[in-house]
């Protein structure tokens, strides 16, 4: 009994230290062989007796197993215990490699080894460490084109052409169904359908552990059998006919389709039928309808039938059939029409000749005033005014008939005048003449081609029109007379001193004078400024001329006062007047400076009215100006610091001071300016106040105007 008890005890304990957790975890894991649907995994083993694999797709493992569960394998991803959609147990026991199945191309799985220990009901998984690595299957995808998927019987030919996408670089094979029981395995075949036919074709691509298969649909159609004849019910009705007819009918063509179109067994749409007239026109038609047609000029045409078979809107297949039409020429050429259009009534003649060079035309000419000729060259005269309708008809020897109208028209003798011409013009002056009648011819004085007169020439100027209409010929005369502009020189621009005047004058010369002035004197006085203009007039032609006078006044400046002037300031003078000469004593030339040494300046201005002297003496300091503020003052009567003010060489503008409450004690825009610390006529208090004051001073050859604000403590 006693050695029972000890076998007991002996085998709990090692059925403890059996089923005790690992504490090991397994490593390494690593990737062998893989393929679009297959990997192998491999690890090093940790000290667990047995170990669980987890593989999950596209993410990280999200559990860890359970103590005390046991879990189903399956090598074949979607098949062992699942923890979720995306997790499956892959491998159960005591080794260290799995070959896992059943996987997607192109897809990320991660691989989880959990070591465990136990039997029976008791199971202990390490879960705090655990390896985990990722592998990605070989991605394998296919397409396939087609060169044409959609053709005729006749003549079909199709190239199918793979496109394999894959990571892997195994040999391909390939597997082609064409949909008619034929198949292939070239890598790019080109096939030929016996019949017509909706056809889906299939590719299978393999290699190792991988394979995909697509479909793709093509289609054979049949060609349609295209005919049609003319309607023999016609009178007449035949290839060849005359533009125009005796009886004044034109061509007239009547075809009848007799086309027989094929369709395929399932889902063709419609078959459209197409007529082309060899005129540049076509039209759709019906299949089994009459179709007319009429030509609005001769020629030879060829009548073309087009019918197209489409599927779902695809056009397949189609057929034509040609006739060629002639439609005879007309009897007339218009070109070869020649007659007199327009003549005067008197001894008027008109020519009439259809010059053609068929022998076998018949021409009449209706002359469009109650008489007519028969000939292919007439002549005719008329007898009053007017505009006549003419026509010729002609028939040729095949019975073709023809009709031509036009008109001619008599005139009287030309009425022939233009517009009137003024009895005189100055010289250089232009006017356009208009005639009333066109393609007329100007001559004489000073005309251009296009009517306009020009005044060049001085004296009698004689204007000519001639016109020539057929034979009815006219010339209109009109005179005029040019006369000289009264030309002249004012003379150039000038000055007056102020209070002078200014005479100018020019030759009368026999003419009209007037004045800007108001004079009308070969002469006149000026005292203002301003444009000075006169005007000469004869024979209503005026001249006039100007001049700008300008009135100065003699040269008067100042200087300004002796200065001592802050360091890096300056002084701006201007002692430019009108027309002047300047004589500075330190040799400057101009009118305007800016003075910015230390020394004495003087300066003389001359201009025609008279002559200015004035100087100055500056003394620019070393130093450039500042301001200085005071932080306190008291204002207790002692005469020591008992006005609060600003000092410095600078000018001061305005001081306003304020209470902390902002109240305004006190304000000076003066020439004076300090605060002797009363409020409203009471003695401010023992305080801190504020001040702003604005002061300009001199900074870099320029003065600027600057503000100093701050606080001042008032003690009592």
């Amino acid at each position: 009994m006693r050695k029972l008890f000890i076998l007991i005890i002996l085998t709990l304990l090692v059925w403890q230290s059996y089923a005790q957790a690992p504490t090991v975890a397994a490593t390494n894991v690593v990737f062998g062989t893989k393929t679009c649907s297959a990997v192998d995994v491999s690890w090093t083993n940790g000290d667990g007796g047995s170990r669980i694999v987890i593989a999950s797709k596209d993410a990280a493992t999200s559990v860890v197993p359970t103590n005390n569960t046991f879990y189903l394998a399956n090598a074949s991803f979607g098949s062992g215990h699942f923890f979720s959609a995306t997790e499956f147990v892959v491998y159960n026991g005591n080794g260290s490699s799995v070959s896992v199945s059943n996987l997607e191309p192109n897809t990320t799985y991660y691989f989880s080894v959990f070591e465990y220990n136990g039997g029976g009901t008791v199971f202990n998984y390490l879960t705090t460490s655990y390896p985990e690595a990722s592998s990605t299957t070989e991605s394998f995808a296919i397409d396939f084109s087609i060169s044409d998927p959609f053709q005729c019987l006749s003549a079909n030919s199709f190239t199918f052409t793979p496109t394999v996408t894959r990571s892997g670089s195994d040999a391909l094979s390939y597997f082609w169904r064409f949909g008619d029981g034929t198949t292939s395995t070239d890598a790019t075949p080109t096939y030929t359908y016996p019949a017509k036919g909706l056809y889906d074709v299939s590719l299978r691509v393999s290699s190792t552990g991988c394979q995909a298969t697509t479909i793709k649909p093509d289609t054979v159609a049949p060609n349609p059998s295209v005919s049609f004849t003319l309607d023999t019910d016609i009178i007449g009705n035949t290839a060849e006919q005359c533009f125009l007819n005796q009886d004044g009918t034109q061509n007239y063509f009547k075809f009848t389709n007799t086309s027989s179109p094929d369709f395929l067994p399932t889902g063709i749409s419609n078959s459209e039928f197409t007529w082309y007239y060899g005129d540049g026109t076509f039209e759709i038609g019906p299949d089994n309808n009459f179709i007319d047609k009429t030509y609005s000029e001769p020629g030879t045409y060829m009548v073309k039938l087009v019918v197209d078979n489409d599927f779902n809107g695809i056009e397949l297949c189609s057929d034509s059939f040609e006739m060629a039409l002639t439609v005879k020429p007309r009897p007339i050429d218009t070109l070869l029409v020649e007659l007199d259009t327009l003549m005067c009534l008197n001894n008027n003649l008109f020519d009439f000749d259809h010059n053609t060079m068929d022998g076998t035309v018949v021409s009449t000419w209706n002359f469009g005033d109650g008489n007519s000729s028969t000939g292919n060259n007439v002549s005719h005269s008329y007898s009053s005014i007017g505009l006549y309708y003419i026509t010729l008809e002609a028939i040729d020897g095949a019975g073709c008939y023809d009709i031509y109208e036009d008109s001619v028209q008599v005139l009287p003798q030309p009425n022939n005048v233009f517009g009137v011409l003024n009895a005189s013009y100055c010289e250089g002056d232009t006017t356009a003449l208009v005639p009333l009648l066109d393609n007329g011819v100007w001559l004489g004085d000073g005309m251009d081609a296009n009517g306009r007169f020009t005044a060049d020439a001085l004296g009698l100027n004689t204007v000519r029109y001639a016109v020539d209409i057929d034979g009815c010929k006219d010339t209109a005369t009109q005179s005029t007379t040019v006369y000289r502009v009264p030309e002249f020189e004012l003379g150039m621009d000038t000055s007056i001193c102020s209070g002078t005047s200014y005479e100018k004058s020019i030759l009368g010369e026999g003419t009209s004078i007037l004045w800007s002035t108001g004079g009308t004197d070969t002469f006149t006085q000026v005292t203002a400024d301003g444009v000075l203009w006169a005007q000469r007039s004869e024979n209503g032609c005026t001249f006039r001329d100007s001049m700008m006078v300008r009135v100065i006044d003699a040269p008067i400046f100042e200087l300004g006062s002796d200065s001592t002037l802050c360091g890096g300031s300056f002084r701006d003078v201007d002692v430019s007047a009108p027309e002047a000469n300047y004589e500075w004593s330190d040799g400057f030339e101009g009118g305007r400076r800016t003075l910015s040494v230390s020394g004495e300046y003087k300066v003389t201005t001359t201009n025609k009215c008279g002559t200015y002297t004035d100087s100055v003496t500056l003394d620019f300091l070393p130093f450039a100006c500042d301001i200085f503020v005071p932080n306190a003052f008291t204002p207790n009567g002692d005469k020591l610091n008992d006005v609060f003010q600003a000092t410095g060489n600078i000018v001061i503008q305005s001081m306003i001071i304020y209470n902390k409450w902002g109240e305004l004690l006190y304000e000076s825009y003066a020439d004076t300016f300090g605060w002797d610390g009363m409020q409203n006529g009471i003695p401010a208090k023992s305080d801190t106040y504020f001040y702003v004051i604005r002061y300009e001073k001199p900074v870099e050859n320029a003065v600027e105007t600057l503000t100093a604000s701050g606080g001042v403590f008032l003690m009592r």
